[in-house]
């Protein structure tokens, strides 16, 4: 095994647990009347956390930037994947082609089911702070997608769980130590520039964070005066 070296920055660490108990929130209190008011705020703080994983993407260490996972062929994906079945570990410290795929759908997913979720209302007891801004076609339709987004988004956290229990059980890879403290094999590579460690990146990282959550909830949550 190839030695390890800093891999995952502190805001890749910290989102990656901040969605899971995110997510695991929103199944749990979507259904139930008494917390209708708290799975909308963490709705608005996941939108945030969308936007700053967007920004970062770009702005971040080498291994959280997009560039470093870019869009692949599904015949790339699906090369991934096998080598995941036969238990082949990539000769990569960040994404594999199968593994960015699922970060890009999860984005996408999370993002617009917040979305959606801000832009519903049941003309009873919830009315999302986009509501008022959109036409009753576009309210019908953010209520309908709600909940099958809602659906598809514990679907791909389930095999992101699954997997990662995969390549660590059974291909023995340290996935879930490395969301913890950050280091990964490098088989070789580079950590880039800025390190993913560095109190600059950092302090970068937390200007940013604070902005996008802060952001989303002063403008949704009190501007708009959910």
């Amino acid at each position: 095994m190839s030695s390890s070296q800093p891999v995952w920055d502190f805001w890749v660490r910290f989102g990656h647990w901040l969605i899971a108990l995110g997510v695991i929130f929103q199944q749990i209190s979507g259904n139930e009347l008494e917390l209708i008011d708290a799975h909308a705020t963490v709705g608005i703080l996941l939108s945030g956390w969308v936007i700053f994983r967007l920004v970062w993407g770009f702005i971040g260490p080498k291994y959280a930037r997009f560039s470093s996972f870019p869009l692949t062929s599904p015949k790339q994906v699906m090369h991934s994947l096998q080598r995941v079945f036969t238990k082949q570990t990539e000769q990569t410290p960040g994404h594999t082609a199968v593994g960015g795929l699922a970060v890009y759908l999860m984005l996408i997913l999370i993002g617009l089911t917040a979305l959606s979720g801000m832009a519903s209302s049941d003309d009873i007891l919830f009315t999302g702070p986009l509501e008022p801004f959109l036409s009753s076609a576009l309210v019908d339709l953010a209520n309908q997608a709600h909940p099958i987004l809602s659906k598809l988004v514990l679907i791909i956290v389930i095999a992101h769980v699954s997997a990662v229990f995969w390549h660590q059980f059974v291909m023995k890879e340290p996935l879930i130590q490395g969301m913890f403290h950050g280091l990964k094999p490098g088989f070789g590579q580079s950590i880039g520039q800025p390190n993913p460690f560095s109190k600059l990146l950092l302090l970068r990282g937390f200007i940013l964070f604070s902005l996008c959550i802060g952001g989303a909830y002063g403008i949704l949550g009190i501007y708009l005066g959910w």
